[in-house]
């Protein structure tokens, strides 16, 4: 087939762009994984490096341009830091729900202790006694006072009503026995158990603290919670678990938005337009906002500009491969030839070795489809030389063959859509007007072809 052709190229240049893309995009991925790691406190510094070792690692295939492996592993890593942040923020709503029932916990068991020394009637110091009543008692100080107060409830003397005789029996009857734990204490009280409700709003609000919201304005609403009796807690709860869930959920979205346009403030760090400047410095006042309101916005207009972008690159880059790989063929290509090509939709090239023929591409500007076919010089009334327009043809498929192999050993890739055989249609015969002129009137007559 050596005929017009109608052909795909895809540049090295054209690859280095995506590849520099979708490590810009790492790069969001690392500063989201480290800053929701440092946050929930889940990451230290030798998970870090071990980050930035393979993100290096994978930097340094695209200086040896293993353009392909390194496609492939940009996406399997940028999705295993994402599901990695996930679980570690998981883990850290976990850690800190659990917390907050072992702080439930003791302030049940120091309720239940109270009550017990109260009720024995023995003389309890004052700061054992706060320490036990105070709701704002700090867990570490709580723990001890508890434990003081438990050691004092062994102690204490039996309640009146029992005679000596009685007390001496029981003290005979007990020698030897393990004395009871607090943990066994604790699960005998019937006032300390595990609420279901309240359960739930640990969750939420170790989740809420994960996202890095803080759960401040629930406080007072889950403190009145946890003083209500059990029967009554049930149906108050309803309404501050919708909220926590609404703000989880609100949360949950802010924190991919954000995500999301960090990625896009990475990738615009790629392209040299002012329009990406501006819109990368919008970004970056969003992201530096706690909610600008606009995320979603932004995200559409970065991906809108990003695509336009990549594609009038990825463009240029051909039409740069292609005049190039024809130069380098003994065409000649004139400066502005580019330029006229995208105006003009076509551009012709002469054939220095052989003047009178050459050939035209076209396409190219609103798809990644170009075409090709030799031409020849001349005026369209005259009679042609049918069999040397047919060896034309033939050479320029050799040609086209040599276009390929230049383009691939420069790591770039063309393939043929389709092409029409040798002598199927005639030769297109372009006027000749540049006659002796040079090359800038040569661009100027090859912008005004006709279709």
């Amino acid at each position: 087939m050596s005929g017009p052709k109608a052909f795909r190229i895809v540049t090295r240049a054209e690859v280095m762009t995506i590849c520099r893309r979708s490590l810009a995009r790492l790069d969001a991925a690392i500063e989201d994984w480290i800053s929701r790691g440092q946050r929930n406190g889940t990451i230290d510094k030798a998970d870090i490096d071990k980050v930035i070792a393979r993100r290096d690692a994978l930097r340094g295939l695209l200086s040896v341009d293993k353009f392909v492996e390194l496609q492939k592993q940009l996406p399997a890593e940028i999705s295993y830091l994402q599901a990695d942040a996930e679980r570690r923020a998981e883990k850290a709503a976990e850690l800190e729900a659990q917390s907050k029932r072992a702080m439930r916990r003791m302030k049940g068991t120091a309720q239940a202790l109270l009550a017990s020394l109260e009720s024995s009637g023995v003389q309890i110091p004052y700061e054992i006694r706060e320490g036990l009543a105070s709701s704002g008692t700090p867990s570490e100080r709580l723990e001890a006072v508890i434990n003081k107060a438990f050691l004092m409830l062994h102690s204490a003397p039996a309640t009146n009503g029992v005679s000596d005789l009685q007390r001496d029996i029981a003290d005979r009857l007990g020698a030897g026995e393990k004395r009871m734990s607090l943990e066994e204490w604790t699960s005998q009280q019937p006032g300390v158990t595990e609420d279901q409700a309240l359960l739930r709003v640990d969750g939420f609000l170790g989740e809420l603290k994960g996202l890095g919201i803080d759960p401040g304005p629930f406080s007072a609403r889950v403190s009145t919670l946890e003083l209500e009796s059990p029967a009554r807690r049930t149906l108050l709860a309803d309404s501050l678990l919708l909220d926590l869930a609404t703000a989880v959920k609100n949360g949950r979205e802010h924190s991919r938005l954000q995500s999301d346009l960090r990625a896009r403030h990475a990738e615009l760090s790629e392209m040299k337009s002012p329009e990406a400047a501006s819109l990368r410095s919008e970004i970056g006042q969003s992201l530096s906002m706690v909610s600008a309101g606009n995320e979603a916005v932004l995200i559409q207009r970065a991906d809108f500009l990003i695509e336009a972008e990549v594609q009038a690159i990825a463009a240029e880059e051909r039409r740069r491969t292609v005049l190039e790989g024809l130069a380098g063929l003994g065409y000649e290509v004139s400066e502005g030839m580019a330029t006229a090509w995208v105006n003009g939709g076509r551009v012709v090239l002469r054939k220095a070795a052989n003047p009178g023929y050459g050939v035209e591409l076209s396409g190219g500007s609103k798809s990644d489809l170009l075409q090709v076919r030799a031409v020849a010089f001349g005026n369209s009334t005259e009679t042609r030389d049918s069999s040397r327009d047919r060896d034309i043809e033939t050479i320029w498929c050799g040609e086209f063959e040599r276009l390929q192999s230049l383009i691939a050993k420069d790591g770039g890739h063309l393939a043929i859509e389709h092409a029409r055989p040798v002598g199927q249609f005639p030769l297109k015969v372009v006027e000749d007007k540049q006659g002796t002129a040079g090359d800038n009137d040569a661009v100027k007559v090859t912008r005004h072809l006709p279709q």
